[in-house]
């Protein structure tokens, strides 16, 4: 933590999401790599945290970015594991939204 963190359970949270956003934002500019990894270091503290919802969410974004990357094959665990995750949160739209995500992955493998 940083300067007047202290004491601040929601900052590593909130550092979470940036990245999560920031690296939606950077796939977006076609940056694979670096979105790559502000998206790998966001779903790990969604791992460690137990925020299924937000892990599953992180993990949609970083099959979409090996997807857009030309990496469907990499995309494929993580929108299963992203699937069993969503499963019991009531998220229907993104259990949609990622059953189209893996007929495109297998569509492109």
């Amino acid at each position: 933590m940083g300067p007047g963190e202290e004491g601040r359970a929601d900052v590593p949270r909130a550092r979470a999401l940036l990245q999560r956003h920031r690296g939606r934002a950077l796939r977006g500019l076609g940056q694979w790599a670096e979105a790559e990894e502000l998206l790998t270091r966001a779903l790990g503290f969604f791992r460690d945290s137990g925020e299924a919802y937000n892990a599953a969410r992180t993990l949609t974004d970083l099959a979409e970015t090996y997807h857009l990357a030309g990496r469907p094959a990499d995309a494929l665990p993580l929108i299963d594991e992203a699937v069993a995750a969503l499963a019991d949160e009531q998220a229907q739209y993104h259990l949609g939204h990622l059953r189209a995500l893996r007929e495109r992955c297998v569509e492109g493998a």
